[in-house]
């Protein structure tokens, strides 16, 4: 069983090399914008590595959604506009690292974090954006519930 180190914020300015986990749209984030999201303020990266090499990644960002995007809910009940959240942006397990449970640890990791920025800074949801079915079954598993009227997924940030 491979031991996967606890995930940890990349420097601004690193990106993560020689990664593929399968998911296109992760994969092509991960060449052309990890190294750079940072220092933009588009993103934070956790890496989780293994042997030296990052095994798998999320990112969180500081998120908001309007009202009026959301048809009803309990995202969209007693809300203001707009509405605090914070969105994952990217999460993925290079193929090598596949199956052994670092999806979960990293999801887990992610949604620490998130409550943690709700208590400092007020976050109603954790948003996502699933990239397409396999992906929807994961984040479906762990308690995330589609928003209505979108193709976006979320978890209430509530201890």
């Amino acid at each position: 069983m491979t031991a996967f180190e606890k995930p940890v914020q990349l420097p601004e300015n690193c990106g993560i090399d020689n990664f593929h986990c399968g998911d296109s749209v992760v994969d092509k984030w991960v060449l052309e914008h990890s190294a750079t999201a940072r220092k933009r303020g588009t993103a934070v990266i956790y890496a989780s590595y293994s042997n030296g090499r990052v095994a798998g990644f999320y990112t969180l960002s500081t998120h908001s959604v309007h009202r009026t995007d959301v048809a009803g809910g309990w995202l969209q009940r007693n809300a203001s506009d707009p509405i605090p959240c914070v969105l994952l942006g990217m999460l993925g397990v290079d193929d090598e690292f596949k199956g052994m449970g670092l999806g979960s640890q990293l999801l887990r990791n992610a949604i620490e974090n998130a409550l943690k920025i709700a208590d400092i800074a007020g976050a109603k949801a954790l948003i996502v954006d699933p990239t397409g079915p396999d992906a929807e079954g994961f984040y479906a598993h762990f308690g995330f519930t589609k928003l209505p009227g979108t193709s976006r997924m979320a978890i209430r940030l509530r201890r």
